[in-house]
């Protein structure tokens, strides 16, 4: 947060020093003139506040200049301002506010009829064990060249998926393929893969992963991470909407549309 109020500091010309996420006295110094010069903006007494809320204050007035609702302008840190700010910092990165998550309603198409998780068993059949046991698998060509996402020396050329689901990941890649071409599936990322089939359970939980049936894929889980919701999730920005209508119309889910989290994965089952 406070290097996010350096930065904005540093933009109006009221601070030249290091952007190191300390409130030092030059920090807090600039923070008093930028105030000061918007006092007409602050409500009565704000002179008398604490340096930490007159940053808090100075960054809800940067919220506000840019069209981003950070409630009463008070200095306090609350729910609202805390949404401000995530907002601010996901639009100074993707240099535009992102769109608001709950506004997006995720086609639901089902055209091979994936079935909801609790029936996965009765349509797919038995999930893979670290024992030996695996689904019935095959492996699908993708139309460009994989890099591993942990290792970007090694590359792979098909992905190990489902049988039921082979086809329709084959349409989905090449859709991906013809609509962005090679240079913009490299610029997106597209082509760093986090896997496909592995026979594990659910990050904190009991239950078995879609992995372990192989009909689930994830993608560039560096800037996609499990937890991350759609202000820091690279695939949650408008360059992949085509991406993601090509799964969606062949009935995939992605936890990021639907959940806003998870953004990396994408799996032939129902929620």
């Amino acid at each position: 947060m406070v290097r996010t109020i350096q930065k904005h500091l540093r933009d109006l010309g009221r601070y030249d020093g290091a952007i190191d996420g300390e409130r030092g006295p030059r920090t807090n110094a600039a923070v008093v003139a930028a105030l000061s010069a918007r006092s007409d903006d602050l409500p009565d007494g704000w002179t008398e506040w604490s340096a930490r809320r007159l940053a808090v204050a100075f960054l809800q007035l940067s919220c506000h200049d840019e069209g981003i609702d950070a409630g009463t302008i008070d200095g306090w840190v609350g729910p609202q301002t805390r949404y401000a700010y995530a907002t601010l910092a996901a639009s100074r990165e993707a240099d535009g506010l992102p769109r608001h998550w709950r506004d997006e309603t995720p086609p639901d198409l089902n055209p091979h009829g994936w079935p909801a998780q609790a029936g996965v068993s009765d349509f797919f059949g038995a999930h893979g064990t670290p024992q030996g046991r695996t689904p019935p698998l095959t492996h699908v060509t993708c139309p460009w060249t994989l890099k591993i996402a942990w290792n970007r020396n090694r590359t792979a050329s098909t992905i190990s998926i489902h049988e039921k689901c082979a086809a329709s990941l084959e349409r989905v890649l090449g859709r991906v393929h013809d609509h962005y071409g090679g240079a913009e599936i490299e610029r997106l990322r597209l082509n760093l893969y986090g896997g496909s089939y592995n026979p594990r359970k659910m990050r904190g939980s009991r239950r078995w992963s879609m992995h372990a049936w192989g009909i689930a894929i994830d993608w560039d889980p560096e800037h996609n991470r499990l937890r991350w919701n759609r202000h820091r999730a690279a695939m949650a920005r408008p360059d992949y909407d085509a991406w993601w209508r090509f799964w969606e119309e062949e009935g995939w889910l992605s936890l990021g549309r639907t959940r806003n989290f998870d953004w990396m994965h994408v799996q032939a089952v129902k929620l």
